[in-house]
């Protein structure tokens, strides 16, 4: 599920640099800017963050605090980054509820953007739990991981 997300992201991070590419020529060659570029780059980059979290926890390569936790014995390691996991996973289903209701609030409403592209904000709103439960499901797999590795050291 994580290399999914990380592939949405790929895409992204390549539309994102065609797209600013596309607007540096066009306001700076031919004095022609777009009225799209800056809305859609916003929206680019949310999904991008958001996409691309799952990934980064599966590849182990999130920015986290070590200088404490290595003083600790393996076993402790495991079980501190556990319990720090099931916090993070605690904030990702408040996200994942939060960011369905507000998209179901945007899609039942008719909620659109103030812009020219008059954007429905339901699909931004979207990015917000599917990124974060690709995240929560990464981090159901992370917290198994550090725990039964916890269990097998505590019992060696």
């Amino acid at each position: 599920m994580g290399r999914l997300g990380a592939l949405a992201s790929e895409l992204c991070l390549v539309l994102l640099l065609i797209l600013v590419f596309h607007e540096v020529v066009a306001r700076y060659l031919f004095n022609k800017p777009t009225t799209y570029s800056v809305e859609l780059s916003e929206y680019l980059l949310i999904f991008l963050a958001f996409m691309a979290g799952g990934w980064v926890l599966q590849e182990d390569k999130h920015v986290r605090m070590q200088s404490i936790l290595h003083l600790f014995p393996k076993p402790i390691q495991h079980l501190v980054i556990s319990l720090n996991s099931c916090i993070v996973l605690f904030f990702c289903s408040i996200l994942v509820w939060q960011g369905s209701k507000a998209a179901y609030i945007a899609w039942r409403g008719g909620y659109h953007s103030s812009s020219l592209l008059n954007t429905p904000m339901w699909i931004p709103y979207l990015v917000i739990p599917v990124g974060s439960l690709l995240l929560a499901l990464q981090l159901i797999v992370h917290i198994s991981t550090h725990f039964s590795a916890f269990l097998r050291n505590t019992n060696t």
